[in-house]
């Protein structure tokens, strides 16, 4: 059984606090930056993590920036593994 990788945040000042938590956990599952890792089939790098508050992919859920050979995006820790 998986945890839920998302983090709700109960107000703006929170976020930060969310996000870092969300980026030591990704760390803990091996998704540090520079780690190759698999989405479904496709095979990308973990270049950065998403730190953005705002927006319709905020770093509270989409925390992991993935770079593959369709494109960079953002992604949820259930949504990676480890390659």
């Amino acid at each position: 059984m998986t945890r839920s990788a998302h983090i709700s945040r109960d107000s703006n000042d929170n976020a930060a606090a969310a996000i870092g938590k969300l980026v030591h956990l990704a760390m803990q599952r091996g998704l540090g930056a520079g780690r190759p890792v698999k989405i479904g089939t496709v095979r990308g790098i973990v270049i950065g993590y998403n730190i953005s508050r705002d927006g319709n992919y905020p770093g509270t859920r989409y925390p992991l920036l993935v770079k593959t050979e369709l494109g960079t995006a953002k992604f949820g820790l259930d949504e990676v593994m480890p390659a």
